[in-house]
């Protein structure tokens, strides 16, 4: 659903994904101090919760961090273009290289901000940008990056996250039949497999970026998304 004339470049809501707390102080004093009472900000604390929150509500504005918590920064752009395709998306970070800008904005960000040195007029700017390109033909998220990152679809990221929880148990159990058995037990070379195998599953699961439990960042004046329970 394409968003109103109105909201192409002022946003009545917006949704910021944000881990870091720090950061997301300041974004949403930015925010409020640009649009006062006339935002309805919510704020997701992990790519998951956000992307939830995305199910069943439409934003014409999302920020969010690279430095995301629960996944890749890149992969969380391009997941959120693809969830929604009518937002003026913006990835921040505390500080932005030329390097990461660009590949943000191949990630499918509309717009980039590095939070160090963002003032409100270049902030206010920013956004504007971001929410005008949303709406122009032919830069809509439908022609965002094909490649979609499956891993950070909320399933599986429950799925990721309870096989690292299963590896875990698994890498500790094997410890503990490496300290129990004899030195020269038999059986230590099928426990130190066990072990080995562990390890290498769980370089596995990691490349899937598994989602850290999130804390909740509390902000005045936001709805604050509480994290889904696992």
């Amino acid at each position: 659903m394409a968003l109103s004339s109105s909201e192409t470049s002022r946003p009545t809501s917006a949704l910021l994904i944000a881990s870091e707390r720090g950061l997301a102080l300041k974004l949403q004093d930015l925010l409020f101090g640009l649009f006062h009472e006339s935002l309805d900000l919510a704020v997701a604390c992990s790519l998951r919760d956000g992307m939830t929150y995305l199910c069943s509500h439409q934003v014409p504005l999302i920020l969010i961090g690279l430095a995301v918590s629960d996944y890749k920064g890149l992969d969380a752009v391009r997941a959120l273009r693809l969830t929604a395709p009518d937002s003026g998306l913006i990835a921040y970070g505390a500080i932005i290289d030329e390097t990461v800008r660009l590949d943000a904005i191949r990630a499918g960000a509309h717009e980039v901000l590095s939070i160090a040195d963002t003032s409100p007029a270049v902030f206010q700017l920013t956004i504007e940008c971001a929410m005008i390109r949303a709406n122009l033909p032919g830069i809509s998220a439908r022609s965002a990056p094909p490649e979609q990152p499956t891993a950070v679809q909320p399933k599986m990221l429950e799925l990721t996250h309870a096989l690292n929880n299963a590896m875990t148990s698994i890498n500790g159990f094997a410890d503990i039949l490496l300290a129990r058995l004899p030195a020269n037990d038999p059986a230590r070379a099928c426990a130190e497999q066990i072990k080995l195998s562990g390890k290498r599953a769980t370089a596995l699961v990691q490349e899937l970026k598994t989602p850290h439990e999130s804390t909740p960042v509390l902000l005045t004046g936001a709805t604050n998304i509480a994290p889904q329970a696992a």
